[in-house]
């Protein structure tokens, strides 16, 4: 059965729509935090992307079929039994506790969410108890460590550096040559930097089953990992139930309550993308090799010895990220609640009548303290912006943050089916809808601190008006849907939605917009022409077509908001007053996804299963911030113009090549291609270029295609970089602004997929997944740190840049030190990659000897994440989804072992 949010769940065979199921196999004993990970590579045309290995991140990109907005969201929606939630959800639910996912794709299976489904719809179905079963208890217990993924990137040693400062003509001191070849100091800070076992682990417990009238699913679990970088990692306990009563023949309720409670141990001041030696990202790649990592003296004897940890380096000249750990407490905390009540009556035979509220709610608090300390290091390294004295106090500073969030989603539904002569079977589903959000914040930080004890916000002497923020949101949406479907004799299916949505994000008069679809499926196979064929098993042809909205703008964009501002600017002054902070935009509406959809499914010879699903999506009255005139006083605001399209296929394929009653093994395999392109942009324009991104939208090109400088090499001759024109001629002359070109090369993967195998016998059994991205590209900003000579006397430098030319006749990619690298075309690296998702070996003991135990079932597993990548991206990983990459966080490859008991 597949779960599609609204009304009854359908057989697979039967939806009309393009869906996608991952069963509870797939989800569990995963080592991550979410399970939003052990998605990745599983369905054709779902694109998943972790952009950080930092283990309390929910920093995913989320793609389905493409990208199908420039500036509104592109994010599926996400509803968890039966209720809208947001991606802060995912670090707080267990995944244990998950029974299905299910991934709506067209516009058949999403027209019914209407205005939230344009990037389509992502359903979660947790687990719950069975009427008139016994109880059940399961426990799981895992362990394991992580450490960083694969490194494309070798930094040079001591030798190495010392030999590239001499190439350079910076040559360093003779008392560096001596430590280096008196005491062998050669420092990977790599390995300094980041932990190679951060260790993880879980426990947790579920009791589930049912008597005659009420079933129950009951869950604990507390997860803790480490993350790989010092201070990072987080600690969670959730806590699931699942209530549902049978009061008499006719009456229904229930419960489904998740409550979690997580606290993050990283500091998001050092550990987020971030060009600054804090960051440990930096720091690792960065620091001299020659510097050691612990304080050393050395005897009169000549001899060394070392002692503490090293928090100021003697040669860089910067303390390392370990003293900002020592400085900088950072708590956060966020406690969710999602709860689900439901009652549901049947006052006639084929009429389900369901009301169901829902509250999807968050408490995050942030208690942030810079201690006071006595400077150090030098003003670069120093990152709360001060100018200090090498010796001076300086003084420390506390932020205090609260956000509290709740949205209430009220949902009534009536569902009629009826079979009429065996032939004819008819269901119609009449609903309505109504969501509140609210949305409270604020942050004060306190200035002046001289004690590490007393740091409450009113023992500091200031308050920093620049930091001072509060803000209020409110938010409603209103709907109303109808949805048919009629099967004839399972032979054809037919189905059709409408669904009216109104958003208060958009201006009266504009709220209100209607959405739909249609679509048919043909069994084929029921057919008398082909019953009689015994090597095809099923055939199915199915196609629609409909429209969806878009409305992920921020809240109030239409509106013409009053904010402050400091009337002083440039003069010292800390008055504020008022004006216009926005631009009203009273024509502000929905973006509209049109999709058309027709797919084939087959099984033959009762082995191989395949289906090919071909797609063009095409969004309209494009939300996108439209650039302003800086003397009109702003920077620019958001309007409905432009469109583009997105093409594309789906293939999904499995084959049960051995299945027996001792062996199985199956393998499978999905892909997507998905070409994106811009047909219009706002104003009539044909492009537009995004300042300090690479980015440039161009009517006929990808959204995410790079705009650059093409860059050739260095001449040979004299060391200087070389570049081509717009009409191809070689030039050595850098005008950005007039060679720029399409490069055709996107941020976006046009190819993606999957593939793995699953190979059992009796109690033994192994998974292995695969995931992989194809003509995906980033522009690597570390790159221009690392392979830079003008800048080689300053910072460590990547190995190939012993490469770099020094003489007349040398031939190399890395010109003389006296060039300024330009942002062009050699940064922009190619991001393929293809990795070792996931694999799990486990052993069911045999039921002879868990029957002695008194068990129903005993397991125990070994689970690998990302033990395998194959890449030519230099950065620490190629998988982030985004343009500009920028010492990011790196992925981890993860190591556990578990057991599982049943009784």
């Amino acid at each position: 059965l597949v779960v599609l949010g609204y009304g009854s769940a359908k057989k697979l065979g039967s939806v009309v729509g393009s869906v996608a199921v991952v069963g509870e196999k797939q989800l569990e004993n995963i080592p991550t935090a979410t399970f939003v990970d052990a998605l990745q590579g599983q369905v054709p045309g779902l694109n998943i992307f972790s952009n950080s290995g930092d283990p309390s991140s929910t920093d995913n990109a989320i793609r389905i079929r493409g990208v199908n907005s420039l500036n509104a969201g592109n994010t599926p929606l996400f509803i968890l039994d039966g209720a809208p939630v947001s991606s802060s959800v995912f670090t707080t639910l267990n995944p244990n506790d998950i029974k299905s996912v299910t991934v709506l794709k067209d516009a058949a299976s999403v027209a019914i969410y209407g205005s939230r489904a344009a990037n389509g719809v992502i359903v979660i179905t947790s687990k719950r108890g069975a009427f008139g079963e016994k109880a059940n208890v399961t426990l799981r217990a895992n362990v394991g460590w992580s450490q960083m993924v694969e490194d494309n990137v070798t930094m040079m040693n001591s030798q190495q550096y010392i030999e590239f400062r001499d190439k350079i003509g910076s040559p360093v001191s003779q008392e560096v040559r001596d430590i280096v070849d008196k005491y062998g100091i050669s420092t990977d800070w790599r390995k300094e930097m980041f932990n190679d076992n951060a260790l993880t682990y879980s426990v947790d417990a579920a009791v589930s089953g049912g008597g005659e009238n009420l079933s129950y699913y009951l869950s604990l679990n507390h997860y803790d990992a480490d993350g790989i970088i010092t201070m990072s990692g987080m600690r969670r306990e959730t806590l699931r139930t699942s209530l549902n009563s049978r009061v008499n023949d006719w009456l229904r309720v229930g419960l489904q309550a998740n409550l979690g409670y997580t606290k993050y141990g990283t500091n998001s001041q050092v550990t987020n993308s971030g060009i600054y030696v804090a960051n440990p990202m930096v720091f690792a790649r960065m620091a001299f090799p020659y510097d050691s990592p612990y304080y050393y003296t050395i005897d009169d004897d000549g001899q060394i010895h070392y002692g503490d940890r090293a928090m100021t380096m003697h040669y860089f000249g910067y303390n390392s990220p370990e003293w900002i750990y020592e400085t900088n407490k950072s708590n956060r905390t966020n406690i969710t609640a999602n709860l689900n009540l439901y009652e549901q009556i049947t006052p006639v035979k084929g009429l389900t009548i369901r009301a169901q509220q829902a509250v999807n709610a968050y408490d995050y608090r942030l208690d942030n303290k810079w201690l006071p300390y006595e400077t150090t290091l030098t003003p670069m390294g120093d990152i709360l912006g001060d100018d200090p004295n090498i010796g001076a106090l300086n003084s420390g500073q506390s932020t205090q943050s609260f956000q509290r969030y709740y949205a209430w989603t009220f949902t009534n539904t009536a569902e009629y089916n009826i079979l009429i002569n065996d032939l004819h079977d008819v269901t119609v589903l009449l609903g309505e809808e109504s969501m509140i959000n609210k949305d409270d914040m604020f942050t004060v930080t306190s200035k002046g601190f001289t004690d590490r004890r007393l740091m409450l916000l009113q023992q500091g002497p200031n308050v920093d008006n620049s930091m001072l923020n509060q803000s209020v949101q409110r938010e409603i949406f209103n709907s109303i849907f109808l949805k048919g479907s009629y099967n004839f004799d399972n032979r054809y299916f037919f189905e059709a939605t409408y669904r009216r949505d109104g958003s208060s994000r958009f201006a009266p008069g504009h709220r209100w917009s209607n959405f739909f679809s249609v679509g048919g499926m043909w069994n084929v196979k029921q057919e008398k022409f082909l019953q009689s064929v015994e090597w095809l098993n099923e055939l199915q042809a199915r196609v629609s077509y409909g429209s969806t909205g878009n409305s992920s703008i921020p809240n109030y964009a239409y509106f013409g908001t009053v904010g402050t501002y400091n009337p002083g600017y440039g003069t010292g002054s800390n008055t504020t007053s008022t004006g216009l902070g926005n631009p009203s935009n009273p024509d502000l509406t929905w973006e509209t996804v049109y999709a058309f959809d027709a797919a084939l499914r087959f099984k033959t010879l009762g082995i191989i299963t395949a289906e090919i699903d071909f797609y063009k999506k095409t969004t309209k009255d494009m939300l996108m911030q439209i650039p302003w005139s800086y003397t009109t006083g702003f920077d620019a605001s958001y309007g409905n113009i432009g469109s583009m399209t997105n093409t594309g296929v789906d293939v999904n394929g499995q084959a049960d090549i051995i299945k027996t009653q001792d062996w199985y093994w199956g393998v499978r395999c999905n892909f997507n291609y998905n070409k994106n392109k811009i047909t219009e942009l706002f104003s009539g324009r044909d492009s537009y270029t995004i300042p300090n991104t690479g980015l440039r939208y161009e009517v006929g090109h990808s959204a995410g295609e790079f705009y650059s400088v093409r860059y050739v090499g260095v001449d040979p001759r004299d060391g200087k970089q070389m570049w081509l024109d717009k009409n191809d001629n070689i030039t050595k002359i850098y005008n950005e602004e007039e060679n720029s070109v399409m490069t055709g090369k996107s941020q976006f993967a046009p190819w993606t997929g999957g593939f793995g195998t699953s190979l059992s016998w009796k109690g033994i059994s192994l998974s292995v997944d695969f995931n992989w991205a194809a003509k995906k590209y980033m522009t690597n900003n570390d790159a221009f740190f690392l392979q830079n000579a003008s800048q080689g006397y300053q910072q460590n430098q990547d190995v190939c840049m012993l490469n770099v030319w020094t003489k007349p006749g040398d031939v190399t990619m890395y010109p003389n030190a006296n060039e300024t690298p330009q942002f062009d075309s050699r940064y922009i690296e190619d991001a393929s990659f293809l990795r070792l998702k996931n694999l799990t070996l486990s052993y069911s003991f045999p039921k002879n000897i868990v029957n002695v135990m008194r068990l129903s079932n005993l397991v125990l597993h070994f689970t690998g994440r990302n033990l395998w990548t194959v890449t030519d991206f230099t950065g620490y990983d190629p998988e982030p989804q985004t343009n500009m990459y920028k010492f990011a966080y790196p992925n981890t490859r993860q190591y556990e072992f578990g057991v599982e008991v049943s009784f």
